[in-house]
C-alpha cells in the first residue's frame, strides 16, 4: 500500500519472489481484513501497528518471507535451519512449519553466512540450527563458525542416518536439500546454546 511507484514495484517484486499472496491497495483503501501492510517509511504512520516498511525488509526472498510471517505471528515461532554437511552442503530453512529457503552451498562459511542472514533479519524469533553428523569434521567446523556468526542460536548435532534415502516430499528439492529438510525436524544433541538471549 503505497503511492510511490518505485516502492510499489520493489515490494511487489519481493512478494512474488517469496511466493507470498498479496493484494495491491491505494493508501485511501479500507484496511479491514489486512493482516500486514507493506509500505514505505514515509507513509507508515498512516497505517498503525500492522506495518512493515520497504526500508526495513530484506532483499533475500527467504529472509523477506520470514520477516512477513514473523510479523503476522504474535507467538514468534522458531526459525529452524537444517544442514546436511559435505562437499556440497544442503541447507533448508523454515519458520515453524513454513519453508523459507532451500540452498546448496559449497563452503561452510557460505552456509554460516546464509544462516546468519536469517538470524539477523528475523531477530525476534528463536533460531535453532540442526546439523547432520554424517561428516563429523565438517559438522564440528560448522558448529564453531556458527557460534561466531550467530551467537544467539541454539545448535544441535543430529543423527542423519536415513535422511538421504527415500523420496522427498519437497517439490524441486535436490537430494542434499531434502536431507537438510529432514535434519531440520530431527531432534539432536545440543552443542551450543545461549538461553538467556533466546526467547522460546
Amino acid at each position: 500500500m503505497t503511492s510511490d511507484a518505485r516502492a510499489y514495484y520493489a515490494l511487489v517484486t519481493r512478494l512474488r519472489r517469496a511466493g507470498l499472496p498479496f493484494s495491491s491497495l491505494v493508501p485511501e483503501s479500507n484496511l479491514n481484513g489486512c493482516e500486514v501492510i507493506l509500505t514505505t517509511a514515509l507513509e507508515a504512520k498512516q497505517f498503525g501497528q500492522k506495518v512493515l516498511t520497504l526500508e526495513a525488509v530484506d532483499d533475500n526472498p527467504g529472509v523477506f518471507k520470514g520477516q512477513v510471517l514473523s510479523h503476522l505471528d504474535t507467538s514468534r515461532d522458531t526459525i529452524l535451519a537444517g544442514v546436511d554437511p559435505g562437499k556440497r552442503n544442503g541447507l533448508a530453512v523454515f519458520y515453524g512449519q513454513r519453508r523459507l529457503a532451500l540452498s546448496t552451498l559449497e563452503s561452510a562459511a557460505s552456509v554460516c553466512m546464509r544462516i546468519g542472514a536469517f538470524g539477523r533479519g528475523i531477530p525476534e524469533s528463536r533460531l535453532l540450527v540442526r546439523i547432520g553428523n554424517g561428516n563429523r569434521s565438517m559438522a564440528m567446523k560448522l558448529v564453531e563458525l556458527l557460534k561466531k556468526e550467530v551467537p544467539r542460536a541454539t545448535i544441535e548435532v543430529v543423527d542423519e542416518s536415513g535422511t538421504s534415502t527415500g523420496s522427498s516430499k519437497i517439490r524441486g528439492a535436490q537430494r542434499d536439500q531434502a536431507a537438510a529438510a529432514k535434519i531440520a525436524f530431527r531432534k539432536g544433541e545440543v552443542v551450543s546454546s545461549t538461553p538467556t538471549r533466546i526467547r522460546g
